[in-house]
């Protein structure tokens, strides 16, 4: 997707998790690592991992960028469907860019995948054409990763019933690769609430109607999701960034939301993610591209095909035949599907999507490629 300067953009994807084989659902794959568990009690800022788990898919993100990869893990892989099966259709994901930024001589590159161009925090002062952006502190408490549901919040205690949902619904998920208990969960749920960062952009539902978020009336998290996972991320870390053939720091923002519902059929099956890039260096970035790249390793990584819808703005992965080695014969598919592209201007017929806000006079870009690599050897679409 090509964007010709660089305000503000946001970009939706839907991914898709079923274990229908004729339906289309998500995955992503990589290589492997290890590494052992962690405490939800001491959280680092940076590079934090926060698990989205709250309908059939159990997945790890980062305010690193990265997504459907899990660190905590001997295999590091991150998608799992169905949760708590340990079958897994994606090793990693992200959002990647480049473009001419302050002359054209060479494009500046950035984002996550296999290796991440992003550090937590906010770019809190704005660049101009001399000088450059300023981030916050990335180590800060203030930029981990938020993490809400509707249903555990200030006004419902830690009761008996309270502990037992918390310990079937998410410790006996997260214990596989955290140290926690129903109590730090709990707490960190509450804590998340009370200290939701609407001022830095997350989304919330104004109850009282007065434009501010207020812990005690407003509803945190994307309207009517039953789970918002939330960060903001900046690529002012030039050693981070120069990981990508050397390439300075343009003065990105980016701003990350996942959510999804507890519901039967597809929606149960899915996670939205929506990436809302901010440019803060002072300076257009020219015709920039923008790509979403993932991993997929639909259960045994040797037998899976790839395909893209272009009448669905869809790229997907599905089984080579009609048994997975992982899944036997209850196979899924995994989908990416482009809900919203970045906005651009248009003609006065035209409209757009920004964010739930609709505009005249843009429009949003759809998909202009798909790539697809197999051990090296690439097939473009």
């Amino acid at each position: 997707m090509k964007a010709a300067i660089l305000p503000s953009i946001m970009v939706r994807f839907l991914l898709i998790g079923l274990v229908v084989a004729t339906s289309i659902p998500t995955a992503f794959a990589g290589n492997s690592g290890k590494s052992g568990m962690t405490s939800l009690g001491k959280v680092m800022t940076n590079d934090h991992y926060q698990a989205f788990l709250i309908n059939n898919v159990f997945n790890y993100y980062c305010n690193n960028g990265s997504g459907s990869f899990n660190k905590l893990s001997i295999d590091n892989n991150g998608f799992e469907f169905p949760k708590g099966s340990g079958k897994h259709t994606t090793f990693q994901d992200g959002l990647f860019w480049g473009g001419y930024h302050k002359g054209r001589s060479t494009a500046k590159v950035g984002g996550a995948y296999y290796q991440y161009g992003l550090q937590a925090g906010k770019i809190i002062v704005q660049g101009t054409a001399t000088t450059n952006p300023v981030a916050g502190d990335a180590s800060s408490p203030r930029y981990r990763i938020y993490r809400v549901r509707p249903y555990v919040n200030p006004l419902t205690p830690f009761d008996p019933t309270m502990e037992a949902t918390l310990q079937d619904e998410e410790v006996a998920l997260l214990a596989r690769y955290e140290s926690v208990n129903a109590k730090v969960i709990y707490d960190q749920y509450i804590e998340d609430w009370m200290e939701w960062p609407a001022a830095d952009g997350a989304p919330f539902t104004d109850v009282d109607g007065d434009g501010v978020y207020s812990p005690l009336s407003d509803i945190p998290g994307v309207p009517g999701a039953d789970q918002t996972l939330w960060y903001v991320a900046n690529d002012m870390d030039s050693s981070r960034v120069a990981i990508f053939s050397g390439s300075p720091s343009i003065g990105l923002e980016v701003q990350k939301t996942i959510w999804g519902y507890r519901r039967a059929g597809d929606l149960g099956n899915t996670i939205f993610a929506a990436t809302k890039i901010i440019n803060k260096s002072g300076a257009p970035v020219d015709s920039m591209y923008i790509g979403f790249v993932a991993d997929p390793d639909l259960g045994d990584a040797e037998d899976d095909y790839s395909a893209c819808d272009t009448t669905r703005d869809l790229s997907y992965v599905f089984n080579a035949g009609t048994v997975d080695y992982v899944y036997g014969t209850a196979v899924p598919a995994v989908g990416f599907l482009l809900l919203q592209g970045p906005l651009v201007q248009g003609s006065p017929a035209d409209s757009g999507w920004m964010g739930m806000k609709l505009r005249r006079g843009f429009r949003n870009i759809r998909p202009s490629s798909e790539i697809m690599i197999s051990h090296g050897t690439a097939e473009y679409r």
